[in-house]
C-alpha cells in the first residue's frame, strides 16, 4: 500500500502544541511512521506561490483530512474565510474522509468566537457525515487521532502487529495528565506578570511593550496555561501554567524544587556552596546553570596572539541536562526534588522518575530510543524560554557536546526510581579540552597584527602570559628603554587592545579582554 498522507488543519499559532502532537504521534509509532505522512503547512518547502495556493495544492495530494478546532476562527482572507475553513471546504469538495477533533468539553463551547461557532455548528450537522471527537488534553488527542488512523489503515488492509500495537500504547502512555490539570486552589493572580508577557511575546512575536492585558490573558487561555471555571467565571492556572509562570510555584507544588550542592572532594560532605532553588521553571533553570558555572573550573590557553577560555564542562550540555530534568521529571512524586551535585571529578543531575516503558536504560545508552515528553505542555512552554531547537533529542546533544569538548561520554543510570546523568570531568589537565565559544577572550585579527611593530607584538605576548605589567617590567623583559615602552604602549591603547589601570607609580597595563561567556 502507498503511504497514507494526512492533512492537518487548524489555526496554526493557537494550536501549535496540538499540531505537534499529531506529528509526534506518527514519528514515535513505528507502524504509523511506516505507513503515514502528516502534512502541515509550516513544514512544507519554501515556495514562491501564495500561502493559499501552497496549502491547497498540498491538500490535493492527501488522502485524509484532520481538522483540529480550538477557540479562535483565525485570520480571514479576502473571501471572508479563515485558512482552516477554506481547507475544510476544499477537502469536502475533494471527497476526502474528514475527521474533526474539538478542544474542550461542552461547557467551553461558549468561549469559541462567533465565526468559529458557526463553523462548528456545520461540523456538528449530521447530514455532512463528519466524525468529530472531543479532547481535553494532549494525550486524549493523540489517542483519538491514533484510533482514526488505525481505522483508515485497516480499511486499506493494513494493521499493526500485536507487538507494534503494544509499543504504540506504551508510547502514548508516557504522557502524563499532570501538567494539564487545573489548580483550583489558586487563581490567575498567582502568575508572574513579567514571565507571562515574555512567554506570550515569544509565541506571538509581538513586542512585550505592545501587549495589552487582554491579549496576554487570551493567549494563556488558548495555550492551556489558564482555564476558566464555567460556573464561577474565575480563571485558574493549569499545573504547567503555575510551574512555568507562577510567582511561587512551590507553594502548591513543593516538589518543584532543585537542590544544588557543590562539594570540594569526590564524595558528599559539607558543601562548599549550596542553593535551594524554588522559582518558576525558566528562572530555576538559569539559576541552576549559574550555580554550576560558578562552581566549575575555568582557565585560559594562549594560541598565537589569542587567549581562549577553557571551561571544565560543556555549557550547552549542562543546560540541556537541567532542562531535561525539569521538563521530563515525574511531578506526581511529590516528595522528591531534582538534585544537582558538583564534585571535584564529576557533576550529577538526578531527576525523580524513570522514563516509562518501552524506554530502557540499554536503549538510552545506545541513544536508540523514541522520545516522548511526559509533560508535553511544560516541555513545549520551556522551548519558548530556552529556544530548544529539536524536541526529544536532548540526550544525544548532551553526549555530542561532551565528547566534542574532549570529555568522556556522560553516563546514564537508573537508581531508586530516579534518572541520573553523570558528567565526568577532565581531571587535572584542563588544557587538553577544546574551547566552547567561537569568540576568544582576547584576539587580534590579521589586519591589526600587520599594523603592529615588533615591540608592540612583544608587549602583547607578555600580557598574554601575565595578568598585568608595568613599564619597568616591560623595559627589563624586552631589553628596551622605558621611553620606548611608553611610545609603543600608546597606539595599543588607542586601538583598544590594552587598557591602563592604577595611577602614578602604580600604573599598570592589561589586555582589553571581553567579559566571561
Amino acid at each position: 500500500m502507498s503511504i497514507l498522507k494526512i492533512f492537518v488543519s487548524s489555526v496554526q499559532k493557537e494550536l501549535e502544541n496540538e499540531r505537534i502532537a499529531v506529528t509526534e504521534l506518527v514519528s514515535s509509532d513505528p507502524f504509523l511512521n511506516r505507513n503515514i505522512t502528516p502534512i502541515l503547512f509550516e513544514q512544507l518547502p519554501a515556495s514562491a506561490k501564495s500561502a493559499e495556493v501552497t496549502y491547497l495544492e498540498a491538500l490535493h495530494s492527501c488522502n485524509l483530512y484532520i481538522g483540529i478546532i480550538g477557540f479562535q476562527y483565525g485570520r480571514k482572507g479576502p473571501d471572508g474565510l479563515s485558512a482552516t475553513h477554506r481547507e475544510y471546504l476544499e477537502a469536502k469538495r475533494l471527497g476526502l474522509p474528514t475527521y474533526f477533533f474539538i478542544k474542550g468539553d461542552n461547557s467551553q463551547d461558549t468561549r469559541r468566537d462567533a465565526d468559529l461557532s458557526a463553523l462548528f455548528r456545520t461540523i456538528q450537522d449530521e447530514q455532512h457525515g463528519h466524525v468529530y471527537k472531543r479532547f481535553t488534553h494532549y494525550q486524549s488527542l493523540k489517542e483519538g487521532v491514533r484510533s482514526v488512523l488505525l481505522q483508515e489503515l485497516q480499511a486499506r488492509g493494513v494493521s499493526p502487529s500485536s507487538e507494534e500495537r503494544q509499543i504504540a500504547e506504551q508510547t502514548i502512555a508516557q504522557t502524563s495528565d499532570f501538567d494539564s490539570g487545573i489548580v483550583e486552589r489558586v487563581d490567575e493572580t498567582h502568575l508572574d506578570n513579567a514571565l507571562c508577557r515574555e512567554y506570550v511575546s515569544a509565541i506571538t512575536g509581538i513586542a512585550e511593550k505592545d501587549l495589552d492585558r487582554e491579549h496576554v490573558h487570551k493567549t494563556l487561555v488558548n495555550r492551556g496555561m489558564l482555564w476558566k471555571n464555567g460556573e464561577a467565571g474565575s480563571f485558574h492556572p493549569t499545573a504547567a501554567g503555575l510551574l512555568l509562570l507562577g510567582s511561587h510555584p512551590d507553594e502548591v507544588f513543593p516538589q518543584a524544587r532543585i537542590a544544588a550542592n557543590a562539594y570540594g572532594g569526590r564524595e558528599r560532605g559539607d558543601p562548599i556552596d549550596r542553593d535551594d532553588i524554588r522559582e518558576p521553571l525558566p528562572r530555576a533553570i538559569e539559576r541552576t546553570f549559574q550555580f554550576l558555572k560558578r562552581n566549575m573550573r575555568h582557565t585560559t590557553r594562549i594560541e598565537g596572539f589569542s587567549k581562549v577560555e577553557i571551561n571544565e564542562y560543556p555549557y550547552a550540555a549542562l543546560r540541556e541536562a537541567v532542562v531535561n530534568a525539569v521538563a521530563h521529571r515525574d511531578y506526581y512524586l511529590s516528595g522528591s526534588a531534582i538534585r544537582v551535585e558538583k564534585y571535584a571529578d564529576r557533576i550529577e543531575i538526578i531527576s525523580p522518575g524513570l522514563p516509562p516503558e518501552p524506554i530502557t536504560l540499554e536503549k538510552i545508552e545506545r541513544l536508540d530510543y523514541i522520545a516522548c515528553s511526559r509533560n508535553p505542555n511544560i516541555a513545549r512552554g520551556l522551548s519558548y524560554f530556552e529556544r530548544i531547537e529539536e524536541q526529544g533529542d536532548g540526550l544525544r546533544r548532551i553526549v555530542k557536546e561532551s565528547i566534542s569538548l574532549g570529555l568522556p561520554r556522560p553516563q546514564f543510570q537508573f537508581r531508586d526510581g530516579h534518572f541520573k546523568i553523570i558528567f565526568l570531568g577532565p581531571g587535572d589537565d584542563m588544557l587538553k579540552l577544546k574551547i566552547q565559544s567561537s569568540r576568544a577572550v582576547f584576539k587580534i585579527d590579521h589586519d591589526q597584527l600587520a599594523e603592529l611593530s615588533e615591540t608592540q607584538r612583544s608587549i602583547i605576548q607578555v600580557l598574554l602570559l601575565e595578568k598585568e605589567a608595568r613599564v619597568p617590567m616591560l623595559s627589563e623583559r624586552l631589553k628596551i628603554s622605558e621611553q620606548a615602552v611608553r611610545k609603543a604602549l600608546k597606539p595599543l591603547k588607542e586601538k583598544g587592545l590594552i587598557r591602563q589601570g592604577g595611577k602614578a607609580r602604580e600604573t599598570f597595563y592589561e589586555l582589553n579582554e571581553r567579559g566571561e561567556s
